[in-house]
């Protein structure tokens, strides 16, 4: 990938094997929060991906003990509302590219996967976690609209309005019940998923695969960059990630004390 973090190492890998294409996060030492430099290695990886004419499967996967920890707020205070904002959109369009993608779409996720991660995960077709992975949506205590109708679209109202609920992350049986996660598996076992998806996704052609996503996949993208957009808009977004940063840390020390 061209973009790298401050180490100098790529923040996504890229390859492909046997029609499969694997996008690996590569920030572990920052639980790979997605920074600015890991939004764009994965859309590059994506355009590699749609580029080769032998990939009929993406999956997404990560190095290091976490899945991504949401997004990279290390740098909130040297960059501007305007940063922030043009950050999310990026979010956003890959989210919907991975959405309405012509090809199948795997997620296998373990340890953490929290805010734009999760909205990731949940936008792939087949979403596998491992029993010690966590997720969390706190986007809505920000004041940000992202992935939020996509989110009622997968699951449902109700199984949508319980998880944007949550104050704490919720688990592998949570997911599953909620239909967050389509399957629950050992790090071992997902090539073994990965090359059933694979294997599903061979009966059809390109053409019929990608006719069938338009039909069944509702098309909310220009809705969906609008109310993100809206909602950022509406006063400084740095601001409300630092207060959110800054309530977060006072409910751990809260907890910690009890």
């Amino acid at each position: 990938m061209s973009a790298a973090d401050n180490s100098g190492e790529p923040a996504a890998l890229y390859s492909e094997e046997n029609g499969c294409a694997t996008v690996t996060f590569n920030r572990p030492a920052q639980l790979n929060a997605m920074s600015a430099e890991l939004v764009t290695a994965l859309h590059a990886a994506l355009d590699q991906a749609e580029a080769s004419s032998s990939v009929k499967q993406v999956v997404f996967r990560a190095n290091g003990k976490a899945f991504s920890a949401g997004l990279d707020l290390s740098a909130i205070d040297t960059e501007t509302d305007g940063d922030v904002m043009l950050r999310l959109v990026r979010i956003e369009q890959l989210l919907q590219r991975v959405r309405h993608a012509s090809v199948a779409t795997v997620a296998c996720v373990h340890g953490a996967c929290y805010g734009a991660a999760a909205d990731l995960v949940l936008a792939c077709r087949t979403r596998i976690a491992s029993g010690d992975a966590k997720f969390l949506m706190p986007g809505m205590r920000f004041g940000i609209i992202l992935g939020t109708r996509r989110l009622r679209d997968t699951l449902g109202e109700q199984a949508a309005y319980q998880l944007l609920d949550r104050r704490t992350p919720f688990t592998v049986p949570q997911a599953l019940a909620t239909g967050f996660i389509t399957e629950s598996a050992g790090a071992e076992d997902w090539p073994k998923v990965v090359g059933r998806a694979l294997q599903n996704i061979s009966a059809f052609s390109g053409s019929a695969y990608a006719l069938r996503v338009a039909s069944l996949t509702p098309d909310t993208r220009e809705a969906d960059m609008h109310a993100l957009v809206t909602s950022i808009a509406a006063g400084s977004i740095k601001e409300r990630l630092r207060n959110y940063v800054e309530s977060v840390k006072a409910e751990r020390a809260q907890r910690s004390a009890r």
